[in-house]
């Protein structure tokens, strides 16, 4: 059978499924999902070659930092690399001599048996079975243990720990409020209810090319909430920037600074790259400076010259969509800033907080852009459903702090100090709002001169200027 097998470990144990997949010599991704907490497997002839998870305690980078095998120096140089490529993390490794076939396997195989064994506790958990995912073997764990013996040790590990503990609560509840809103049973249900709130008559014919989209939407929002952790493209004034920078020798780390002011994207960069060792999302870093300064010039450097790379892409000044929300963005931030003191932050968080609050904004513009999805009510509020969602799982891919997952998921109800000076920001400039506007009071001194601010970092970059009673509209 060649098929995608799906499933519950209620139904087919994990036990079970290990043998399974040996005895029949399987190849390709096996996938388990409980939760936030995914783990995937890749299978060779019926060999486990690889196994990887999503949070962040089970990252390779983080394995490899925590036994002390690599230093972070060095770790932060590879991953800027791997997120920036088709090599993954154990390729640069050994390519670049940091470690030997053979040791790095041995460490790669700690992390396997940890993850392995760990997953005989998951009785509550879905998995998927892609035999079409292409796995590519740099690395023979090889297993002493498979098949039954692996079976045998890992149900006789779950019975010393269930005695030497007291039950756990089950974590199914947890479980379905993750995946609800792309299950689709859930999907199923949402579509509905999102179509009744457009409060607009649509004929039968015009419903089923809406629910084909719906689906197909939701479908790629998985997977894009899924995907592996990536740089995101900068836009082409800032590669011009940052090439300038490049031509200096030494580099100045610092220099970057200014530059990741006016680009959301290079500033998520940044961020994305310097949490990416981080375990405790408390302590991860939410603004530039404190980014470089974790990084170091080494990294930093490799970062913005991948980046830069003529092989990466970049945001046209043409991309019309992208000029919207980088207006909206760069003024967000502005206003941000000039409020910070009001919410308890500083001036620095507060100003990165207001310049990514739009790039889940982003990722689903480009899912529509990909597809097939008509433009109107419909897609408005599909767009407001589901960006809570995807906020709340891209912040913890990336290891964002979680006041900023509480500004790119926020659906205007957030509580928390974050997301209301935020909201407060965006109302200070509605004319450059992206979304939904709250009725957050704004400060009429503060109004006019935000907006002068706003409209000269706008001159800088060439997009349109506020117009004077547009940034005092209320």
């Amino acid at each position: 059978m060649t098929n995608h097998l799906r499933g519950r470990l209620e139904v087919f144990g994990f036990a079970d499924l290990l043998q399974w997949m040996e005895l029949n010599h399987r190849s390709g991704r096996l996938t388990l999902s409980q939760g936030r907490d995914r783990r995937l497997l890749d299978w060779r002839g019926g060999e486990i070659v690889y196994v990887s998870g999503s949070i962040p305690r089970h990252r390779l980078g983080v394995h490899l930092l925590r036994s002390g095998a690599l230093p972070a120096a060095t770790l932060y140089d590879l991953l800027a690399r791997n997120f920036t490529s088709d090599k993954n993390l154990t390729r640069l490794i050994l390519e670049g001599g940091h470690d030997t076939h053979d040791g790095l396997s041995l460490r790669v195989e700690e992390l396997a048996r940890k993850l392995l064994f760990e997953m005989f506790d998951w009785n509550e958990a879905q998995f998927e079975y892609d035999p079409e995912h292409r796995v590519q073997p740099i690395l023979r764990i090889g297993l002493t243990l498979r098949g039954q013996a692996l079976a045998f040790q890992g149900v006789k590990n779950l019975d010393d720990s269930h005695r030497r503990r007291p039950r756990r609560k089950s974590v199914r509840d947890e479980a379905e409020i993750w995946d609800s809103p792309f299950e689709p049973k859930e999907s199923e249900e949402r579509f509905w209810d999102l179509l009744e709130r457009t409060e607009s008559t649509v004929s039968p014919e015009e419903a089923r090319k809406l629910a084909r989209a719906f689906r197909e939407f939701v479908d790629r929002l998985r997977a894009l909430s899924q995907r592996a952790v990536a740089m995101r493209p900068i836009f082409e004034d800032t590669a011009v920037m940052l090439s300038e920078l490049l031509r200096k020798s030494p580099v100045d780390p610092t220099a970057v600074i200014p530059v990741a002011a006016l680009d959301p994207y290079l500033s998520l960069d940044l961020l994305i790259l310097a949490n990416a060792l981080s375990v405790d999302r408390d302590n991860a870093v939410g603004t530039v400076p404190d980014a470089v300064e974790r990084l170091g010039g080494r990294a930093v450097t490799v970062l913005i010259d991948r980046l830069t790379a003529v092989d990466f892409d970049r945001i046209p000044d043409s991309d019309g969509a992208a000029r919207a929300l980088r207006r909206a963005s760069v003024s967000a931030a502005v206003a941000a800033g000039r409020y910070a003191e009001r919410y308890g932050t500083t001036r620095e968080r507060a100003y990165t907080l207001g310049l990514l609050h739009t790039v889940c904004y982003a990722e689903i513009f480009e899912l529509f852009r990909l597809m097939d999805f008509p433009a109107g009510a419909f897609r408005g509020v599909t767009l407001d459903a589901y960006r809570t969602a995807l906020g709340v799982r891209l912040a913890e891919t990336w290891s964002l702090p979680p006041d900023f997952q509480s500004v790119i998921s926020d659906d205007g109800s957030d509580p928390s100090e974050a997301a209301s000076l935020v909201r407060t920001a965006r109302a200070t400039v509605p004319a450059c709002a992206i979304g939904q506007l709250g009725h957050e009071p704004v400060d009429p001194l503060l109004t006019e001169e935000i907006a002068a601010e706003v409209n000269m970092v706008f001159q800088f970059l060439g997009l349109p200027p506020l117009e004077g009673k547009q940034a005092r509209r209320r």
